[in-house]
C-alpha cells in the first residue's frame, strides 16, 4: 500500500487534480484508484472523487490457464469444462469499447477543455489500449517526448511495459495536423506520449513485503463471458 500512497501523494504534490478516473473492477486496480482519488483535495461543495470501475478495463481472463506457470503450455487432453484464455480480438474490443463509452465522450463534450483523466488498469489491457491508440490516431499527430524513448514510429508499435504503480503521460489536444491524407478514427486531434513507466514517486520507498502487487486473485476476473452480455 506504500506504493500507492506515495504515488497518490506525487500527483498532489504536481498539482495534478483529476476530473475523472477510470479503473478496472478488479481488486489490485480499484485499490490503486481508490488511494489515488483519496488523495485528491476536493473544493468545497465538490463530492469526494470516487472511481468509475468497468470490466472493459480488467486484466486477460486467462481461463482454465489462471493461476499456471506462463510457460506451461495447455494440457494435451482437457477436460469438458476447460475454459480458453481470452483471445487477443475479444480484449481488442473491450478496448475499442472502453474508449468508445468513456474517453471520446469527454474528447467530444469539450476538445479545447483542460482535463486530467487516469486510468487504472493491468499490463497487458493497458498493452492493448496502447496499441487502439497508435492505430486510431494519425502517424504525423503521435508524437513521443525527446528522451522518452525512439520517437521512431517503429517504437510507438512495441508494447509498453509498466512497473506496478508505474504511470504513463499522454497529452491528447485538438487542432492536430490540418490536412492529412490518411484516414484515422481520430482526424484533427494529435496525441502526445510525455512519459512511460514513471517510477519518480518510488525513489525513496524502501522495497516492502505484501501490499497490493501480493493481493490475492480476484475471482471475478474469470467472467469473461460477462463483457459480452
Amino acid at each position: 500500500m506504500a506504493q500507492i500512497d506515495c504515488l497518490a501523494q506525487h500527483f498532489v504534490s504536481n498539482s495534478t487534480k483529476f476530473m475523472t478516473v477510470f479503473s478496472s473492477d478488479l481488486s489490485r486496480a480499484r485499490i490503486t484508484a481508490e488511494g489515488v482519488c483519496r488523495a485528491q483535495v476536493s473544493l468545497s461543495g465538490e463530492a469526494p472523487l470516487q472511481p468509475i470501475l468497468t470490466r472493459n478495463l480488467r486484466e486477460k481472463d486467462y481461463g482454465s490457464m489462471e493461476g499456471r506457470f506462463w510457460k506451461t503450455p495447455p494440457p494435451i487432453s482437457r477436460p469438458r469444462d476447460w475454459v480458453m484464455p481470452e483471445s487477443k480480438a475479444s480484449m481488442r474490443k473491450r478496448a475499442e469499447i472502453f474508449f468508445d463509452e468513456h474517453l471520446l465522450p469527454l474528447l467530444m463534450r469539450d476538445p479545447h477543455g483542460q482535463q486530467n483523466v487516469a486510468v487504472v488498469a493491468h499490463g497487458i489491457i493497458l498493452q492493448e489500449i496502447w496499441t487502439y491508440f497508435t492505430d486510431i490516431f494519425s502517424p504525423p499527430d503521435t508524437k513521443v517526448t525527446p528522451g522518452v524513448c525512439n520517437t521512431d514510429m517503429t517504437t510507438l508499435h512495441r508494447k509498453p511495459v509498466w512497473s506496478n504503480t508505474g504511470y504513463m503521460t499522454i497529452l491528447i489536444t485538438p487542432n492536430a495536423t490540418e490536412m492529412t491524407m490518411l484516414p484515422t478514427a481520430m482526424p484533427g486531434f494529435a496525441f502526445f506520449v510525455l512519459s512511460i513507466d514513471e517510477k519518480k514517486h518510488l525513489a525513496n520507498l524502501h522495497r516492502t513485503r505484501g501490499g497490493v502487487g501480493t493481493a490475492a486473485h480476484d475471482t471475478k476476473q474469470r467472467k469473461i463471458d460477462q463483457f459480452f452480455r
